[in-house]
């Protein structure tokens, strides 16, 4: 029988990996009592669950009292190996504290087990310590499986999600041709009550509160799905209104990284999530969300001037979203119409490129949006633009 040791911590991917790739007969999670704490044995296994792996009655949780005390470890290693004594163990020493890494390496070097290691920044290369050989496990986690390892899950059902990402591919088109003639003006005049209450039941709209600007990319791309009559007030879903009152950035950016996904090595882009920590009714909404390198990745989408706020704010919001995760890598975008996040040089304002780099998250400005918006834009060059520096 084949074992497989985990270290629980709260970075679970690597873990995660080893299990997809090995599928051992038995599996053992040694947990210690901050990682109990946390439920991460708990949502650990709701992660390989939902990535079509069911450990019920081939599980042993081996409970290990002082993380950080040697004798202690062993004494909790040696536990786990008497259960099993004659099996072929592996022992992943990638998760929890140095000193359970240090003495789970002495203890089954001595009894010629396998000993594996992940580097962070490649989960999916898994390393023999001792021989030295490297493979390459070909399990993709889902986002599902990603955010459930830190016990999240998702609050919008798979209909739903699905039945939006339809309609998003119907006018991706139009969604395309919007970010290309990008400005900080926003599609319709609505003030806040009328947004609010057309998100939610729709509304009718005459011509006239259409943006000048904007008029003529409006009438051609919208007249065939939407607009009915020129001279006329139109009556529109609310998804319609969704859609033209800021949706259409999220669509583009769903559209542009689906369709490049494969050369950009990326999956499970998805639109419009709604993620909540299990318990807990507060949820998080994501405009656009997908996976790359085995980690989290997602945008932040503002369109319009975006005058009640300079920037700072919204960068707060994703930096408190992803820092629920406690996740290293997770990789976000702000990409905003507004020109307030612009100096006098028509740059990044500075301070705002600092915070950004703090937490990680590259800001994409109108100009941006515009060339990724071009027809000719080519994957390496929408790689350039936002995963440059990012691990490539």
């Amino acid at each position: 029988m084949n074992v497989l040791l985990c270290l629980l911590s709260p970075q679970h991917v690597p873990n995660l990996l080893s299990v997809h790739h090995f599928q051992p007969d038995r599996l053992i999670l040694l947990e210690s009592a901050g990682m109990k704490a946390h439920r991460m044995a708990a949502h650990f296994l709701n992660a390989l669950k939902l990535g079509g792996l069911d450990y019920e009655g081939r599980l042993t949780i081996q409970s290990l009292e002082a993380e950080d005390d040697l004798d202690s470890i062993r004494k909790s290693l040696q536990e786990a190996f008497g259960r099993f004594p004659s099996d072929a163990w592996t022992v992943n020493l990638t998760g929890g504290t140095k000193p359970m890494s240090i003495a789970a390496y002495e203890f089954f070097k001595a009894r010629g087990g396998r000993i594996i290691y992940t580097n962070v920044t490649r989960p999916a290369v898994i390393r023999n310590v001792i021989s030295g050989e490297a493979i390459e496990c070909t399990h993709r986690p889902r986002i599902r499986e990603f955010l459930a390892g830190y016990g999240f899950e998702f609050r919008k059902d798979a209909k739903t999600i699905q039945e939006s990402e339809s309609r998003a591919s119907q006018w991706s088109d139009c969604a395309t041709l919007l970010a290309r003639h990008a400005t900080g003006h926003s599609l319709v005049q609505l003030d806040e009550g009328e947004r609010k209450k057309g998100r939610e039941k729709g509304l009718e709209l005459s011509p006239e509160r259409i943006a000048p600007q904007i008029a003529p990319v409006i009438h051609n791309t919208l007249m065939q799905t939407i607009w009915k009559d020129n001279n006329a007030a139109t009556k529109l879903s609310k998804y319609e209104v969704e859609f033209l009152t800021g949706g259409w950035l999220e669509v583009f950016f769903w559209d542009l990284l689906s369709r490049h996904a494969n050369e950009l090595g990326l999956w499970d882009i998805r639109l419009g999530l709604e993620v909540g920590r299990n318990g807990d009714s507060a949820t998080n909404e994501f405009d656009v969300t997908f996976m790359r390198q085995h980690a989290l990745a997602m945008v932040e989408c503002k369109s319009g001037a975006q005058e009640h706020d300079p920037g700072s704010d919204i960068l707060y919001k994703v930096e408190a979203v992803t820092r629920q995760f406690r996740a290293i890598r997770v990789q976000s975008f702000l990409a905003t119409t507004g020109a307030k996040v612009l100096g006098a040089d028509q740059q990044i304002k500075r301070t705002l490129r600092d915070r950004s780099d703090i937490y990680n998250c590259r800001i994409l400005t109108t100009s941006t949006i515009q060339d990724l918006a071009r027809p000719s834009i080519s994957a390496a060059e929408i790689s350039n633009v936002l995963f440059s520096g990012n691990g490539g």
